[in-house]
């Protein structure tokens, strides 16, 4: 025997080979199937908590500050009323370089308006239209007032506006005095002084003061 021969004899048995599982045999294994992949994107009712009780809370909070806005509303227009309420304006005349109030049969120095004082604009040579107002502070503390008066032709068509208002009128009282349309009020379409017939209240607006 050779040498050769002797280390084959020694040599470890290879094991058999096994035969090759055809893929029609892994068909029918009997492992359990694959579980499903969990969804990848959240529901819409699976939201947390914490986020829809926050949107609760914003939701609350807003409705909580219309609420009290509109409180505040009522409360102002319940206890001063509406503001035009507290305005008014009458007569209204062309009024000339020469004419003189003076000899105005309604010219008064002795009551407490001013707006009929004998030499109220006395001294003026341009023409204006004036109108008489009054304006009644109904609320319960004094307040500012700034008053937009329109006047109107014959026909009630708008020919321009001029402004009136008082400052720091107590509660209760008037202030009457005269308001005018003069050279520096801007008219509609050519229109003239003279061609002014009634005047209006068109905005009133009130400011109410602490003390």
């Amino acid at each position: 025997m050779t040498r050769q021969n002797q280390l084959n004899d020694k040599a470890p048995e290879q094991p058999e080979p096994q035969p090759t599982i055809s893929e029609p045999e892994l068909v029918g294994t009997s492992l359990p199937p694959m579980p499903p992949a969990p969804p990848t994107a959240s529901l819409p009712w699976a939201a947390p908590q914490r986020r829809r009780r926050k949107r609760a809370f914003v939701i609350g909070s807003a409705v909580a500050v219309l609420l009290a806005a509109g409180g505040i509303i009522w409360w102002a227009l319940g206890d001063n009323g509406d503001p035009m309420d507290h305005v008014e304006v009458s007569g209204g005349k062309l009024v000339t370089g020469d004419s003189d109030s003076g000899d105005s049969e309604d010219c008064d120095d002795n009551d407490e308006y001013s707006y009929n004082d004998c030499d109220a604009y006395s001294g003026s040579d341009d023409p204006t239209y004036e109108f008489v107002y009054k304006i009644t502070n109904k609320g319960d503390e004094p307040a500012n007032y700034s008053v937009i008066v329109n006047g109107f032709d014959e026909d009630g068509d708008f020919i321009g506006q001029t402004y009136i208002g008082t400052t720091h009128l107590a509660s209760g009282k008037t202030d009457a005095d005269k308001g005018e349309f003069d050279e520096y009020v801007t008219l509609e379409d050519g229109h003239e002084l003279s061609d002014i017939k009634s005047v209006k209240v068109a905005y009133v607006e009130r400011m109410a003061l602490a003390n």
